[in-house]
């Protein structure tokens, strides 16, 4: 056996991350349903 421990691969060398296309798009969504959920109770209290 050898005593040599694989060193972790590190970031930028060789395997690039890929963007978080998906973390985006879903943060986006969730923005767009709270500003949504925020201008409907808003309009609903000027109505008033």
């Amino acid at each position: 056996m050898s005593s040599e421990q694989p060193s972790a691969p590190k970031i930028g060398e060789e395997d690039e991350l890929p963007p978080p296309v998906g973390t985006l798009f879903f943060t986006m969504i969730y923005i767009v349903v709270l500003a949504g959920m925020w201008l409907s109770i808003y309009f609903e209290f000027i109505g008033r």
